[in-house]
């Protein structure tokens, strides 16, 4: 009877100090996860150079178009990017406010609100497999919920998440999460239960201390094409004029 007794005591010794573990020393949450996932991702503001490629197919070896752009970002909700070439776009400009995205069309001088049912449409419409909803979003916590850790090796986390927006055009999305890095190398784009989409990260470099991945490959397999985008001249916690974010003045 005292032996029992001495184990249930262990028992409750083990469990307690379970409980107040800090979380570096315990088992992370799905949401844990996640939030310091976005947590190296969220600067006060960023500015950066990006080359965008479009490829035909998932195998071509010869881009159809390039695209280049400069970008910039305001916390979590707020982006700006405006594209520099080619010469036929220069100036089409995407402005997303907390989720308002708008675009100005140089060739017209007006601008356009991106509806929720319009988020699938390729960014500026130039054709390339990353959409308004892959570039945008408030961050991964704000953007989806039901995480679940549903497979864990010793570098990697595979969390599934549920997008919030009940209009997009995803079902589910998987994270493959770098234990060290907390970066998401490799996100799956699911549509029902098929795997529409692959967005492959790399070329991690550490700015201003957080890990960033300046290569993406955006695999779009249900259209048999991809995107390439290569990011340069990275700078975080810059200072932007409010004239970028503004709805009135973001293109002039």
């Amino acid at each position: 009877m005292k032996r029992l007794t001495n184990i249930a005591a262990i028992l409750i010794v083990m469990i307690i100090m379970t409980s107040v573990l800090p979380v570096e020393m315990r088992a992370k949450s799905p949401k844990e996860i996640m939030e310091m996932v976005d947590e190296q991702r969220s600067p006060d503001s960023a500015r950066s150079r990006m080359t965008m490629r479009i490829y035909r197919t998932l195998n071509a070896k010869e881009h159809d178009r390039e695209i280049r752009i400069v970008s910039y970002a305001r916390g979590t909700t707020d982006s700006h990017m405006e594209f520099v070439t080619p010469r036929s776009i220069r100036g089409l400009r995407v402005l997303d406010l907390d989720g308002t995205i708008r675009v100005f069309f140089p060739s017209t001088g007006r601008v356009r609100n991106i509806g929720s049912g319009d988020r699938g449409g390729s960014v500026g419409g130039v054709g390339g497999d990353f959409t308004y909803e892959d570039m945008g979003g408030s961050g991964f916590m704000s953007d989806y919920r039901n995480f679940e850790v549903i497979e864990e090796n010793t570098q990697l986390w595979k969390i599934s998440g549920i997008p919030l927006d009940e209009d997009s055009q995803y079902s589910k999305l998987t994270f493959h999460i770098d234990k060290e890095l907390y970066i998401p190398v490799q996100i799956d784009y699911y549509d029902n239960k098929t795997k529409s989409k692959q967005l492959m990260a790399s070329d991690i470099q550490v700015i201003d201390n957080r890990n960033v991945a300046t290569h993406l490959i955006m695999k779009n397999i249900k259209n048999n094409s991809r995107t390439e985008i290569r990011l340069a001249d990275l700078e975080w916690d810059v200072s932007l004029p409010d004239e970028l974010f503004h709805p009135n003045r973001f293109y002039r």
